[in-house]
């Protein structure tokens, strides 16, 4: 049995870890719902729990060689420490990378769940053999993670690919980053449900708002208009500046992607310089939820084989 890591993706709602091989294996998987109003401990604990199951069901347990976690969070690279948290709050400032290589006994490292998404789709979904693109995730918000010349780019500070706050709308609607008029707030679920209520509609999830888009109701397809366009606008000037082969759409609300799609080509098209704009293919991630646990594993694997 090759190498194996411990790959976690850890959401403010569930937590998913799973064991996987250097070929991209997955040999064992373990997963909760995350704990809600916990403290910090709490959710470090049942991490640890999760990873011992992962662990103990391998045919070879010492195969396990590290463990790596994509986060919704601005990482401080050089200590291991999780910053901006608005879902796992009790994480705050805690040295996750460190607890988990001491308490597990094995090297840690620490991903942004975007960019580890991106280096997932990279190494074996939507992007493969492409050595500069983008993965932009749209879940609860807007993620995003850059592969320039095949390895993920992450930034002096650690906060490259922050796709979502790319303002598109000036004096728009107010951000939870401190901003106004983010594509997060026009191509998120939360977005959608948001325009969705604006525009009239009784809707409790994005999933809603796509299955009455999906009957015609007028009110709903233009949200999904009004999402494409946003999000294209921004992925146009993310074209401009970084000139990719391909730009990979994952994340929940991708599931809605027929519906948005020929926005953000037109927009992307219209705002960005020809010979790039008809360069880059627009595609839908192929990796689903095992995008951040993958790439995750690959970031990991990376680092201890230097």
């Amino acid at each position: 049995m090759n190498r194996i890591a411990l790959a976690l993706d850890l959401g403010g709602t569930n937590l998913r870890l799973a064991a996987v091989g250097e070929d991209g294996t997955i040999y064992s998987r373990s997963r909760a719902e995350t704990p809600k109003g916990s403290s910090g401990n709490d959710v470090i604990d049942l991490i640890i729990h999760l990873a011992e199951n992962c662990r103990s069901g391998l045919e070879d347990p010492s195969a396990v060689c590290a463990i790596a976690a994509a986060v919704p969070a601005t990482i401080n690279i050089d200590e291991g420490i999780l910053n901006k948290l608005p879902n796992l709050r009790c994480l705050e400032g805690v040295p996750l990378r460190d607890i988990l290589s001491n308490r597990l006994g094995v090297d840690a490292v620490l991903e942004n769940d975007a960019t580890a998404a991106a280096i997932g789709e990279n190494w074996l979904g939507a992007s493969r053999d492409v050595d500069t693109s983008i993965c932009v995730t749209l879940g609860t918000g807007v993620g995003g993670g850059l592969m320039i010349n095949g390895k993920p780019y992450r930034g002096k500070d650690g906060t490259a690919g922050e796709v979502g706050h790319i303002c598109v709308e000036p004096d728009g609607h107010p951000c939870g980053c401190g901003s106004r008029g983010c594509v997060e707030q026009y191509a998120s679920a939360t977005a959608v449900i948001r325009m969705a209520r604006e525009a009239g509609l009784d809707v409790s999830t994005s999933s809603d708002v796509y299955n009455w888009a999906k009957r015609g109701n007028e009110e709903a397809v233009d949200v999904f208009t009004a999402m494409g366009t946003y999000l294209g606008i921004g992925l146009a000037g993310l074209v401009n500046v970084l000139n990719p082969e391909m730009i990979v759409i994952g994340g929940g609300v991708s599931a809605a992607w027929e519906l948005f799609a020929g926005d953000v080509r037109r927009e992307v098209d219209e705002r960005s310089f020809p010979e790039p704009a008809k360069r880059v293919k627009i595609v839908g991630a192929e990796l689903g939820d095992d995008a951040g646990i993958l790439g995750a594993a690959r970031a990991v694997f990376a680092l201890i084989s230097k």
